[in-house]
Order: structure tokens, then sequence, then C-alpha cells
């Protein structure tokens, strides 16, 4: 399961998506304590889809469709947070979430690419017996 370089980039998915949950649960943070990941449930999704997506690593296919929702699902805090640093001053904590949504959204779809990858070589496999 971890020998492949697409359950390292999902275990890079888990680690900075729960490290954002912990920035949010700080106390110096009370105003964004109720943001969107935290009012919505929104943040406890993406680890546990990126978790799901780990241990679906022998069902390729089913494992490439739970990354398209992941791409989805980590969409929305970078729409999200975006607007609202355009309308209201300066807040670093926005750029932090908008940066770390991004980079998980790299990182999915680097992992989704290598899941393809792999599901066409095990199909060119099994054309040749």
């Amino acid at each position: 399961m971890i020998q492949r370089i697409q359950s390292i980039y999902l275990l890079l998915v888990i680690s900075l998506s729960s490290s954002l949950g912990f920035i949010f649960l700080q106390p110096e943070n009370e105003m964004v304590l109720t943001s969107f990941y935290t009012s919505y449930r929104l943040f406890w999704s993406v680890p546990l889809l990126s978790l799901i997506a780990l241990l679906l690593f022998k069902r390729r296919k089913l494992q490439a469709l739970v990354c398209v929702m992941l791409l989805l699902v980590n969409l929305i805090p970078v729409i999200v947070y975006g607007q609202k640093s355009l309308n209201e001053s300066e807040i670093i904590t926005y750029y932090v979430v908008i940066a770390l949504s991004l980079l998980n959204f790299i990182l999915v779809y680097i992992s989704r690419r290598a899941i393809l990858k792999d599901e066409k070589l095990v199909r060119s496999v099994d054309r040749i017996r």
C-alpha cells in the first residue's frame, strides 16, 4: 500500500488537512473558529475522504472516483475564502487556508494521475495474457 507513490501523496493530503484543523482549533483564532470548515463540518471530509482513498488501493477505479470527489471538496474552501479575503480586511488565516487547499488539490490531482497510470498498466498486462 505505501509502496505506491499515490499513497505517499494521499498521506501528505491527510497530514496537511489535519494540520489545517489544528490551525482552526487554536485559542487565539476565536474568530476563525466559526469558519466555513468548522461550521459546515467540511474540514473532516477532506482527511476522511483521503483516508478512504488511501485504503482503497486494491480498487483503483473507485480510488480514482474518490479522488475526483476530493478535488471538488478542496475547491470549495478556495472559492469561499477567496471571496472572503476580497471582501474583508486582510486576515492571514484566509490565505493559509487558500494555500493549503490549493496544495491539497495539486497533491490529489497528482495522485489521481498516478492511480490512472497504474490502472492503465494493469490493463495492458491483462491484454498481453
